[in-house]
């Protein structure tokens, strides 16, 4: 079960153009193109005739023509037009989702669409700041979206994952709990541990202060705000501040989009840092991957496997509890309703 009324990224928005885009999201078949305006349309991926996959079609005008019978679709979801006929059959219609492009990302929300408010949007606005530069990347996760979740929020597993990218030893760090109606957010503060491969690569002394605070957002959004510091007795000391951007959509129950952006306000015009941390991030992240989809398959062998939790747990577990009552307060609104 899903969370549906909020926004989720739907594809980053170089990803969506004139060729339709299918894409399976919360368990729902979507297809997304653009208008000849460039405005970006989201409809069921689904045709309501016989149930082709309407991203099989293409784009005629503002238009999606189904690639099998060629019934056509408007930007709204109406079929307004069928070959051999004057007239679409009445009702004839595939669901639109409501959309909002910002960040370099496209918005789509999945839920009522009276609810759909764009000032709900999260602030992204590192990702197309001109002050910040920016390495990104959609990479598919055969796991349950809560596990990429619970994964960026205790950032304890990076000395033992990421050993040879952005990993080290911090499990002295002192952490500091806060969450409220709509978010979770964790600061990690370490001090004087071994400075992190990545770190060491861009002129790092071996030793480094660290501060990472995660912030989250229902139903899958985490931003991770890194600031590095060189301990070393000379002045200047290497200093790095890095932001990065996290949006995980369900696929279905067992698999995830995973939207990453990690974006940075120095060396902002020079490619080869930016090339430096697409790298170096996906080799990161693809660490993850590797675990996250293991843990899944494990857990689908025992669901009711029981596990323990400690203290570097409390802002996962704070978040899944937080998405559990979304959900729970959603579904009886639903009923009511």
């Amino acid at each position: 079960m899903f969370l549906r009324n909020c926004w989720y990224v739907a594809a980053e928005a170089r990803e969506v153009g004139r060729a339709p885009l299918g894409r399976l999201l919360l368990g729902e078949p979507v297809v997304l193109y653009r208008r000849q305006d460039g405005t970006p349309v989201a409809l069921e991926d689904r045709c309501c005739h016989r149930r082709a996959p309407l991203h099989r079609g293409e784009v005629v005008g503002d238009a999606l023509q189904c690639g099998y019978h060629g019934f056509t679709f408007g930007a709204d979801g109406a079929c307004i037009k069928v070959p051999g006929q004057a007239h679409p059959p009445r009702g004839a219609r595939v669901r639109s989702y409501p959309l909002v492009e910002r960040h370099r990302y496209v918005w789509i929300w999945m839920g009522d669409p009276a609810r759909a408010d764009p000032a709900l949007v999260p602030d992204f606005h590192t990702n197309d700041d001109p002050a910040w530069a920016a390495a990104s990347a959609r990479m598919p996760v055969k796991a349950n979206y809560l596990l990429l979740v619970e994964n960026l929020l205790d950032l304890s597993h990076v000395g033992f994952v990421h050993k040879g990218t952005i990993g080290s030893d911090d499990s002295g760090a002192e952490l500091e709990l806060e969450h409220g109606r709509g978010f979770v957010r964790l600061t990690r503060s370490s001090q004087d541990i071994e400075t992190p491969p990545h770190n060491r690569k861009q002129g790092f002394g071996p030793r480094s202060d660290q501060t990472k605070i995660m912030t989250f957002l229902p139903a899958g959004h985490i931003t991770i705000d890194i600031t590095t510091t060189e301990r070393a007795a000379a002045e200047p000391r290497h200093r790095m501040h890095i932001f990065l951007i996290n949006s995980i959509t369900p696929e279905t129950e067992r698999s995830s989009h995973y939207f990453w952006t990690s974006t940075r306000d120095f060396a902002v015009d020079d490619p080869n840092v930016t090339e430096f941390f697409q790298r170096e991030t996906t080799r990161a992240f693809n660490e993850d991957i590797a675990v996250l989809e293991a843990q899944q398959s494990c857990i689908e062998l025992d669901p009711a496997a029981p596990t323990v939790n400690v203290p570097g747990d409390a802002a996962g577990v704070t978040a899944r509890r937080l998405v559990a009552r979304l959900i729970e307060a959603e579904t009886a609104r639903a009923v009511a309703e």
